[in-house]
């Protein structure tokens, strides 16, 4: 299933999660491939007990279902998730995918985020991957495994200040907060706000 797209809306960046979530299923497939051929080098011997060579080929038919059950379990399937799971960030909104159906999709709209968070490991490069954690009025949502986390957290803050009447947006002040300023005070009537009151704040995150 594609993604659809609302009027004059338009994709920034499409990606899937980092390669690295394949690291378990890769180490997976090679301790199973071990364990296959040692059980087949097993029954392949000469000098098995007289009821196991007799039931060597059933045995060894047990073997091939068992490896193949657990290859599409442990292997194919999370492969299979990976490779049909991605990442939209459009003009209006930060949309996750997992599979072809609509029951897999899940989108924030860019108006109602107040805060994005690139969590890395500390003294990550810019490239690294991570957790996107986008902050909502009432929660926060987590996307893991995000390649080049930073600089995805650089193009939605990007895409949300293009948004129209974007300074408007809630009365928050959006911009950058030099350490030692006081704090804004929100206030609920737009008309009666500071012209710099009226902007979001963004901060850095290390």
């Amino acid at each position: 299933m594609k993604l659809i797209l609302e009027k004059r809306e338009r994709v920034i960046v499409k990606t899937r999660a980092h390669r690295r979530v394949l690291r378990g299923p890769f180490l997976r497939f090679l301790l199973l491939l071990a364990g296959g051929c040692y059980a087949l080098g097993l029954l392949l011997r000469t000098d098995l007990p007289p009821w196991v060579d007799e039931g060597r080929p059933l045995l060894a038919a047990l073997l091939a279902v068992v490896f193949g059950v657990l290859l599409v379990i442990w292997c194919l399937r999370p492969w299979i998730r990976w490779a049909n799971s991605y990442i939209y960030l459009t003009t209006e909104r930060i949309v996750t995918r997992r599979g072809r159906r609509a029951a897999g999709q899940h989108s924030i709209g860019l108006y109602a985020i107040h805060d994005i968070v690139a969590v890395v490991r500390p003294n990550a490069p810019e490239t690294a991957p991570g957790t996107l954690s986008v902050v909502l009025a009432e929660q926060r949502f987590n996307i893991p495994h995000v390649p080049a986390v930073a600089r995805m957290r650089d193009y939605c803050i990007g895409a949300i200040t293009a948004l129209p009447n974007f300074p408007r947006v809630d009365g928050v002040n959006m911009e950058e907060r030099v350490d030692g300023d006081p704090p804004p005070r929100p206030t609920n009537d737009p008309h009666q706000q500071h012209p710099e009151q009226q902007q979001r704040e963004w901060t850095e995150h290390e």
